[in-house]
Order: structure tokens, then C-alpha cells, then sequence
């Protein structure tokens, strides 16, 4: 492996205070825990936001600390940012313009030209980090959509620069895309990249097709656009999860008791699980609607069927959430209202983020989990959920990247309320060599084509086309 730079918004240690010492914490997520082992055998820099509390007190005046702390092999490099920076370039411009307009939501952006202009100028801070770091050599690897300005500018200053970028979100066909003002610098920025890769081919097509409609001159070759004096590949490549280790942990000794211990709490023969962060393109809303028809329909299941909703808040300083929240409680209030008995919940609503060993065992316990987004690029739940859980069965949204690979999953359509409601009594009756089968060839998906597939292919394009 060439040395390696990578760049992303979250940062793959965090320094934070905890009391008079400090902790050093890794956040959750398959990127950085596919992308880290690489790091640490590739030996190059990470340039991240630095955003714990203790990062600075951890850091040179370059912003850089050797992780990880207990055998540094790699260089973290942060990038601070002012309160005003974060406000506009993440919470502005990334999660109310490009975030709604790519999940189809544009009515919700906010295009102001503070938020574009602090974007602008928080992508130079990282080009110019990322330039520094390559007069030592390396290929750069960047992480999502907060950084669509970055090959271009890196480019400016290193024109041989092997540069690829991995847009982790859906892309949306050329006439959504095109609401964004500020578009065609985007494009621009992108296709300064050797290779973009995307999770689905539908989201590869649609920005072929968006670069198409906005520069009539770029020719397209077996997926490789020509603009401009540059050729750059679009790949299709789905993320997965490291399934070795979801399954290993899913079946520890102290998984299963604690699992074993939190159904007997739970006063109901059979449990759904929704697992999200709390956004408006989860789908949570309508869930909730569908089992609501599904008790409607199904007198017997009341008091016997319970729904586990996790919903870690999310971007709570913007409006549009904290109102989806409001509906989506309220909703629940009526629901449990109307069904609830002394001794049965409907719906257990978890509104706070779950550590991992809780999360493992509500894996292990429910019988049905329903991953059911509007539209999402990939959603790895329901990919960790098949891992850890061997008897269980998945309903899953036809607008969620992960569809595309998970075929055998009881696939809905998440806008349709009674067909929603339908595939709940369906899953709840599938005979034990249905859910056998089922379970068996989607555990195979995610197992050929976990996390540690997903880097190699991506790797693997890449270098065969630089």
C-alpha cells in the first residue's frame, strides 16, 4: 500500500476530557473501522475536524497527533473550525443543501450564500492540509460530501495527484440535483477526481447523467467521463460492515444472557426492532403507521407483538428535525394510546443513542426488523441486524441502497402503509425453513461483501485505472 491520505469530516480518534484526565475514544462506523487498519499499515495521515474537547491539548501546532495512542503508526491531522464554520459548512450547507436535495427532500434547503461561501472556504483549509501532506508522497482517499471542492482545489496546487473520493449518499437524477445553485462548481469539484465511487449503479447513472445534462461537451466511455482534459471513473460499490466481528460479538456468552434478560422484561411473544438515527428520510413515521394498520388488522397480535424503535437524536439545532420528532412522538402517544394495556407496551420508543452491547442483544431478541428509509444511500442495519441474528427475518425498503444487493429480504415499498402492514403478518408468519433460508442467503451477501471487500474493490479500480 502507497502511503495514504485520507480525508473526512469525522475524525477516527477523539481526545475529550473526563474530569482531570483524558479519554481517547474511536466513534462508530464501518468507514473508520474499515479504513484505520489500512492507516496503520499504510503509514500516511488522516486530516479529520477536530472536534473533542481535549483534541487541541492533544495536538502539535500543526494540528497532529500519532494514533492510535497505545502503538502510534499514523498521523491524525485536525482541522479546527470556528463555531460560525461548523454552523455553515456542516450544519449548513452539508445537511441543509446537499443532504435534503440527495435524499429527494430539496424543499427543505436552505441555499443561502453564507453556507455555500464557508463551505468554499472550509474545503481550501483541507486542500491546502492535503497538499502539505503529499510533498511527502501518497495517494489522497476523501470521505463524503462535505468535501466536493477538494479535488479540484488539491488538484490547483498538486496537478499529478492521485486523488479518488467515496460519496457516501444517494445522488439523485439530473433535475433534483439541479436545484442546487451552485451545481456546476460541485460537478466541477468532483471530476478533478481520478475515481468517485458510489454505493448503487442507480446512483453511479444518475450522476453520469446530472454531468451530462450540465456540460453537454463531457463524453462518457464504460463509465468514465472525459471533461475537461481529465478522465475520471464512476464506480458502483456497496459498503458493508466487518460481518466477522457483528457475528463474534452477536454470540458472546454475555450477548445472549443480557439478550435473554431484556425479552423477559419485554411482556410481548414477538418483537420488531427499528434501529435509526432520528431523520426525516428513515421512514419512521410511516413504520409506525403500518403497525398501527397491522393491529387494525390483526386482533390476535395485540398484546403479543411489541415494536422496539431506537431513534438517537440527530442534528437537533435544525427545525425541520426537531419537527419530524414532534409529529413522530406525538404519533406514538396516539398509537399506544389506543392499543395499551396495563401489562402491554405497543410501541417502545428509545430516544437516545444505545451502546453497542445493548444494541447486539435487541439484534438478538427481535423476530422481525423493519429497516424502512424514504431513501437512503446504503443503511448498514440491516446488514449488522442478518449478522447477528440467524433467525430472524428483514423487511426492507426498495429505496435503501442495501435492496439492491439483499434481494431475498421481504422488500417494500415504504410509501405504501397497508402493503407495509401486510409484510409485518408476513414476517410474523414465515415457517422456520422460510426464515432458515432467508437468513442464509443474506447472511451470505453481507458476509462476501463486508467492509473489508468494499475498501479492496474500491482499491483495486482505482489503481488499475491510475
Amino acid at each position: 500500500m502507497d502511503r495514504l491520505i485520507v480525508i473526512s469530516n469525522r475524525e477516527p480518534y477523539v481526545h475529550e476530557y473526563n474530569g482531570e484526565s483524558i479519554d481517547c475514544s474511536v466513534p462508530t462506523g464501518g468507514v473508520v473501522a474499515a479504513i484505520d487498519p489500512v492507516m496503520q499499515n499504510a503509514k500516511g495521515t488522516w486530516i479529520a475536524w477536530g472536534s473533542g474537547d481535549a483534541d487541541k491539548d492533544c495536538s502539535d501546532t500543526k494540528g497532529c497527533v500519532k494514533v492510535p495512542p497505545e502503538d502510534p503508526k499514523y498521523t491524525l491531522r485536525r482541522i479546527w473550525l470556528t463555531q460560525k464554520e461548523v454552523n455553515d459548512y456542516y450544519l449548513g450547507f452539508s445537511n441543509r443543501v446537499i443532504w435534503p436535495v440527495c435524499h429527494l427532500f430539496q424543499e427543505n434547503a436552505q441555499f443561502r450564500k453564507n453556507y455555500w461561501e464557508t463551505y468554499k472556504s472550509v474545503n481550501m483549509r483541507f486542500a491546502e492540509a492535503a497538499a502539505e501532506e503529499l510533498e511527502k508522497g501518497g495517494k489522497v482517499f476523501i470521505q463524503d460530501v462535505h468535501f466536493s471542492l477538494v479535488p479540484d482545489m488539491l488538484r490547483n496546487k498538486v496537478p499529478e495527484a492521485a486523488i479518488a473520493l467515496f460519496w457516501h449518499i444517494p445522488f439523485p437524477a439530473a433535475e433534483t440535483f439541479s436545484c442546487i445553485p451552485w451545481r456546476s462548481d460541485i460537478l466541477k469539484g468532483l471530476l478533478s477526481a481520478d475515481m468517485i465511487g458510489f454505493h448503487t449503479k442507480a446512483h453511479a447513472d444518475n450522476f453520469i447523467a446530472t454531468v451530462c445534462r450540465e456540460f453537454p461537451q463531457a463524453k462518457v466511455n464504460n463509465n468514465i467521463i472525459s471533461y475537461n482534459g481529465r478522465r475520471t471513473k464512476i464506480a458502483a460499490i456497496p459498503i458493508g460492515i466487518d460481518y466477522t466481528s457483528y457475528a463474534k460479538n452477536g454470540s458472546m456468552p454475555s450477548i445472549i444472557k443480557g439478550a435473554e434478560t431484556t425479552r423477559k422484561s419485554i411482556n410481548a411473544e414477538r418483537i420488531i426492532l427499528g434501529v435509526d438515527r432520528l431523520d426525516y428520510t428513515k421512514g419512521i413515521l410511516n413504520r409506525f403507521l403500518a403497525f398501527e394498520r397491522y393491529l387494525e388488522s390483526s386482533p390476535r397480535a395485540r398484546e403479543k407483538v411489541s415494536f422496539i424503535q431506537i431513534a438517537s437524536p440527530t442534528r437537533v439545532n435544525i427545525n425541520e428535525y426537531r419537527e419530524m420528532k414532534r409529529k413522530i412522538e406525538e404519533n406514538i402517544g396516539r398509537i399506544n394510546g389506543r392499543f395499551q394495556t396495563p401489562s402491554w407496551t405497543p410501541i417502545i420508543y428509545i430516544n437516545r443513542k444505545v451502546d453497542e452491547d445493548k444494541l447486539l442483544m435487541l439484534y438478538r431478541i427481535a423476530d422481525v426488523a423493519m429497516v424502512t428509509p424514504v431513501i437512503d444511500g446504503m443503511n448498514l442495519v440491516a446488514k449488522e441486524y442478518v449478522a447477528v441474528n440467524d433467525k430472524g427475518v428483514l423487511i426492507l425498503s426498495e429505496f435503501a441502497g442495501a435492496s439492491e444487493g439483499m434481494k431475498d429480504a421481504i422488500v417494500v415499498n415504504p410509501y405504501d402503509i397497508e402493503s407495509m402492514a401486510k409484510a409485518i403478518q408476513k414476517a410474523l408468519k414465515m415457517k422456520q425453513k422460510d426464515k432458515i433460508n432467508h437468513c442464509t442467503k443474506l447472511r451470505k451477501e453481507v458476509k462476501d461483501h463486508d467492509i473489508f471487500w468494499w475498501l479492496d474493490e474500491f482499491f483495486r479500480q482505482w489503481e488499475s485505472d491510475c
